[in-house]
């Protein structure tokens, strides 16, 4: 019997007390009250808050923390000073144990809700040490009372956080965004700026095997102003520039995008034992360079040897130079330029002959090109929003051995596991592994063998 729809018994700003009894995908606590379902930020399964209601929708609300009646176990005190107003990191109040936990039942209850798989996840890999592992921060910046902010936005808002710490951030990443404030700041006095900025936001991507950084400034179509940003790109390495292995301006237009140097070179390199990577400013690369090496060596082992394998996705080569190890042969697939171009250059670095790298979208994929390469494991590594549904059909086509999923978003994951099944496939193995501590994604890798006819 469905249960009643108790909306129109709230208001905005009505409080009410409730039991949390689990974490959403926005890591917000999920209550009832009367048979209406609550979020309520910053409440952890097991307690009992108190809660105004913040916003109603048709069949569920939002509401503000106000007090904790019962706490929870499992509750610690946030390592960031930003935590409860930025809408990064949203499970540091959660012992980690407990984050990998839940982590493990949300992949779970999307696989059986989703997908109809009742298959057993393995627990989900974490790290020794979950904090400063990202390499790489899109941080925005623009002006407030005359002075430069720098940082992320605020949860549920366009406002930016001047970012002074963030414990899941590259220690360079924080010393860099501060030099770029500051050179910045020394802008805005010499030009007299009360406005707009030359530049609207900076990626900051960090070698952790090199410990220096690449800064890919971006600006809003139009404005240019190189003078400028070489003057800012001086200033910046000034006081970091030991650490600085280039920045670069990436400039958008109506027909046309690229990049300008300010200083050094527009690249980065980075090792994972045992190959090393050029990456170029914005093509795709695993953003926990620690737990990378885990994630590739675990997708690998999947799969055993095997005599083609195809890398649907693969970026900048980090998975094929992997599968190199394992494969007589590798074709790896990607849509970006800079990418397959990286990925070239990959192999090259690390004498890697028996891979190859083509520019294609996934979507372009045909049952020829299947025909043509003849791959006995498949790999899929798409982004968050998982693979076109037509792009499913004609990788099951070839009727590959095995196909070896790895995604970052349990839904559409486990959306295109029930496409696969189908076709012939068993999901053998659901390992998931924890590469973005103290947030609420996991990344989880899939092995699905077919079916013997």
């Amino acid at each position: 019997m469905p249960e009643e729809n108790n909306q129109t018994k709230y208001n905005l700003g009505q409080t009410v007390s409730l039991s949390i009894r689990d974490l959403n995908h926005r890591g917000e606590g999920v209550g009832k009250a009367d048979g209406f379902t609550l979020f309520v930020q910053g409440a952890l399964p097991g307690e009992t808050v108190t809660a105004s209601i913040t916003k109603l929708h048709k069949s569920y609300g939002q509401a503000e923390l106000i007090s904790t009646e019962q706490i929870s176990l499992h509750r610690i005190k946030p390592a960031c000073s930003h935590f409860s107003v930025c809408g990064g990191c949203s499970l540091q109040h959660l012992a980690y144990e407990s984050q990998l936990t839940w982590k493990r039942s949300r992949v779970t209850e999307a696989l059986r809700r989703i997908a109809g798989l009742e298959s057993a996840e393995e627990p989900v890999i974490g790290m020794q040490n979950p904090w400063h592992y990202r390499n790489k921060a899109r941080i925005h910046l623009g002006m407030e009372n005359g002075k430069v902010v720098g940082g992320f936005y605020r949860l549920g808002s366009k406002n930016i956080i001047d970012l002074k710490h963030c414990p899941v951030q590259h220690p360079l990443t924080e010393q860099l965004i501060t030099s770029i404030r500051s050179a910045l700041n020394t802008l805005v006095a010499e030009h007299n700026i009360e406005k707009a900025l030359p530049v609207t936001g900076a990626t900051i991507r960090t070698s952790f095997s090199a410990g220096r950084s690449l800064i890919v400034f971006h600006a809003a179509p139009g404005r240019t102003y190189i003078k400028i940003l070489k003057k800012i790109a001086s200033l910046i390495v000034e006081k970091s520039g030991d650490f600085i292995e280039g920045i670069v301006l990436m400039h958008h237009g109506k027909n046309s995008s690229g990049t300008t140097v300010l200083y050094g070179q527009p690249m980065l390199h980075e090792n994972i034992d045992p190959f090393k990577y050029r990456i170029s400013p914005l093509s795709f690369f695993q953003v926990n360079s620690r737990q990378a090496k885990v994630l590739y060596e675990k997708a690998v082992s999947l799969a055993g040897e095997t005599r083609t394998a195809l890398d649907i996705f693969c970026g900048t080569g980090n998975f094929s130079l992997y599968l190199s190890q394992a494969a007589e042969s590798v074709t790896g697939l990607d849509s970006s330029a800079d990418a397959i171009r990286d990925a070239a250059t990959n192999a090259l670095l690390n004498n890697v002959n028996n891979v190859e790298f083509l520019k294609t979208r996934a979507e372009d994929i045909t049952t020829k090109d299947l025909d043509k390469l003849h791959p006995l494991t498949i790999y899929l590594n798409p982004p968050r929003g998982g693979c076109p549904a037509s792009m499913l059909k004609t990788v099951t086509s070839a009727k590959a051995e095995r196909i070896i999923y790895i995604s970052c978003n349990p839904a559409t994951l486990a959306r295109d596991l029930a496409i696969i099944k189908p076709a012939g496939y068993t999901v053998q193995s659901v390992q998931p592994i924890d590469m973005f501590p103290h947030t609420t994604h996991v990344e989880t890798v899939v092995l699905m063998t077919r079916v013997k006819e």
